[in-house]
């Protein structure tokens, strides 16, 4: 009953947070929809000769998930070309990696080789799948990336991750916490308005339990919060819990009016950023909700930060 409970009022979340700020937008604007989805970097072609779409392939054929790829026309086989796994949102239970076929086509047509991929995802139906699961299947689908690129022949020997809400929040739980078991070494992570705390100062009490509760599949109660043990569990589900000195270097960006996932999450991050010395690059979206779409300068401004890492991190 507790993950039922979370699932739903986290849904209800997300439909009002986005009812929230689209009547808001259009009524100070004349643009269509397409062109505020435009402005945010959601929108982008692929034709035949941007290069190579693999599409449907399997990293669990048990659990039938899969992964999509994308190679810039290109791509030579005699040089390091830097690879990138982005991971859909949806608030853990919802999403599929067509909604970030945007971000693959755009940096491969900048020249990297870039991905999207499924991921398990908690329901009623499915009690026994938790966040560890999808980590457990990052794991999985870096492996299968490795064999793929290696069976064509391409030089890919460091991988970044990227993702947006949850699957932000996923890029940054794994990088921090499972980088060692990364079948690719993690070269950088970039993050938008993903979840940073699962504490209750970030979400508060009645929603952090229902969020420990479903992120871990343990119930656990609101009076529980203090203890050890559920502390414990807070931390796991919990990037900022996971920064060290050693973390991956990381880009990060937060709307200046999400409701849904606030300012606590891009504040503790950058906190735990700078106090353990990590590279880092803040990108602040002032104007927007938690779609990221009103502030198209700070869109290319973030874009223009994951294309720099790539040259510094893996050499393009």
């Amino acid at each position: 009953m507790c993950r039922l409970r979370l699932w739903k009022s986290l849904g209800i979340g997300l439909v009002f947070g986005i009812l929230a700020f689209l009547p808001g937008y259009c009524a100070t604007s004349a643009l269509p929809l397409t062109d505020q989805f435009r402005n945010g970097g959601y929108l982008e072609e692929w034709r035949e000769e941007d290069g190579e779409q693999l599409s449907g392939l399997l990293y669990d054929k048990a659990k039938k998930l899969k992964y999509d790829v994308f190679i810039p026309k290109n791509a030579k086989k005699d040089a390091i070309i830097p690879l990138m796994l982005f991971i859909h949102g949806g608030s853990w239970n919802s999403g599929r990696r067509q909604d970030l076929a945007y971000a693959c086509k755009y940096y491969a047509k900048k020249g990297c080789i870039a991905a999207t991929l499924d991921y398990s995802l908690i329901s009623r139906r499915r009690p026994e799948v938790t966040i560890y699961t999808m980590l457990d299947e990052i794991t999985r689908c870096i492996g299968a990336l490795k064999e793929e690129m290696a069976k064509r022949g391409y030089r890919t020997p460091k991988i970044a991750l990227g993702g947006f809400s949850a699957g932000g929040h996923l890029a940054l739980l794994y990088s921090y916490s499972r980088a060692g078991e990364s079948p690719i070494p993690i070269a950088f992570v970039c993050d938008k308005v993903g979840p940073s705390d699962f504490s209750e100062k970030a979400f508060g009490k009645k929603m952090s339990a229902l969020l420990v509760s479903g992120g871990s599949g343990k119930k656990v109660a609101v009076a529980d919060l203090q203890k050890a043990e559920v502390r414990k569990l807070v931390d796991s589900l919990s990037p900022v819990a996971f920064v060290t000195g050693k973390s991956v270097p990381t880009i990060f960006a937060y709307g200046g009016k999400d409701n849904l996932v606030k300012r606590h999450h891009r504040d503790a991050l950058a906190k735990a950023l700078k106090e353990n010395g990590v590279p880092h690059v803040e990108v602040d979206f002032p104007n927007s909700h938690h779609g990221m779409w009103s502030d198209p300068d700070k869109t290319e401004e973030f874009r223009k930060a994951v294309l720099r890492y790539c040259h510094a991190y893996m050499g393009k």
